[in-house]
């Protein structure tokens, strides 16, 4: 998969809301029209909740929406990078372990033969 921070810019055309916008984003198509999707489905969803109420209320319900399922995958990910490098730490403990002079099974511990 392409870095997208190496990626040059293109641009997408967008429609969210009945709104069209043009957008410029390092990232392929198939993630813009994900998103989209998400944005579009997410305004619906607030939407239908929010009946009878301004339209900018279930825009803003929809950002606050999608701005906590952020901040709970970025919670979500910090914790696993944590819980990664626990464990690569005990590992590499145990490596040093396992070649420190003394430990392991270099020339020096192979059994004697037998004649």
């Amino acid at each position: 998969m392409e870095n997208p921070a190496r990626a040059e810019l293109s641009r997408y055309d967008i429609t969210i809301a009945g709104r069209r916008f043009n957008i410029s984003s390092r990232h392929g198509e198939a993630h813009i029209r994900k998103v989209e999707r998400l944005v579009r489905q997410t305004i619906e969803e607030m939407g239908a909740r929010t009946q009878g109420q301004s339209p900018l209320n279930a825009y803003l319900l929809a950002a606050l929406n999608l701005g906590d399922r952020l901040v709970e995958l970025e919670s979500r990910s910090d914790e696993a990078d944590q819980e990664r490098e626990q464990r690569l730490q005990a590992l590499l403990g145990r490596l040093r372990s396992a070649v420190a002079p003394g430990h392991g099974s270099g020339a020096g511990n192979a059994p004697a033969e037998q004649s």
